[in-house]
């Protein structure tokens, strides 16, 4: 079973940043970086941006969303190879407090399911 770890070393994330694939959707960017040996621990970021989402509160429940629907979609993963070493899942649609208060898991898992997929069939 992969493990999930919050990325928090200064040089995880610039290598995330700088050697990651990324991979978009209109609401999301997923930028991965691809596993060279075994592991069962991935690294993961989440990030929205005040540009985007004025709100501390809306911004807040957006990463606990993002959050919650990354530790599904690598759940699902649980008996397959998760080929992905570090993750960083980025917000890019500017929304307002009245339609992030809207958004419901069931709204963003089937995006991040799909990046996942499109990002495990490039690093294979």
């Amino acid at each position: 079973m992969v493990k999930l770890r919050a990325l928090k070393r200064r040089t995880e994330i610039e290598r995330l940043w700088g050697q990651g694939k990324r991979i978009g959707s209109p609401w999301l960017l997923l930028v991965v970086l691809c596993r060279e040996g075994g592991g069962e621990e991935m690294g993961y970021l989440i990030s929205v941006s005040r540009r985007r989402v004025r709100r501390a509160v809306a911004r807040t429940r957006l990463r606990r969303l993002l959050r919650e629907a990354v530790r599904r979609v690598v759940q699902e993963y649980e008996h397959r190879e998760l080929p992905l070493a570090a993750t960083a899942l980025v917000w890019r649609a500017a929304l307002g407090w009245e339609e992030v208060r809207r958004l419901r898991l069931g709204d963003v898992l089937p995006q991040i399911r799909e990046l996942f997929q499109r990002a495990c069939a490039e690093c294979r």
